[in-house]
């Protein structure tokens, strides 16, 4: 059992946009927690080759997408997301000057 508000993974790294644990990975599927605290925001666009299923867990996470005709989300503690194949977008903490990390599961195929 591993509790994502206390950052337990079976690994661990640290990105330029959060730090990234993984709960789950198999030849098939890969689930990991995002913690997201005083990050810089991505100026480019993240999109997978696979679709994404994104669930906030504490804090809010803001989507920007690329096309215009997407509006961009606010995601809150039990929201739920995914994010289709190839989409064009970027995620980070809000408000920007939130006291405590946003955390969210990000789970998907483990082909990307």
């Amino acid at each position: 059992m591993l509790n994502l508000l206390r950052a337990e993974a079976s690994h661990i790294r640290a990105t330029p946009f959060g730090e990234v644990g993984t709960v789950f990975a198999s030849p098939e599927m890969e689930v990991v927690w995002v913690s997201k605290l005083a990050e810089p925001v991505d100026r480019g666009w993240f999109s997978a080759h696979e679709d994404d299923v994104i669930i906030v867990v504490q804090g809010q996470l803001k989507f920007e997408f690329e096309d215009d005709g997407e509006p961009e989300r606010v995601l809150g503690p039990g929201d739920a997301l995914t994010l289709p194949a190839e989409t064009r977008c970027r995620a980070y903490r809000w408000p920007r000057d939130a006291a405590e990390a946003t955390i969210f599961v990000a789970a998907s195929p483990a082909t990307r």
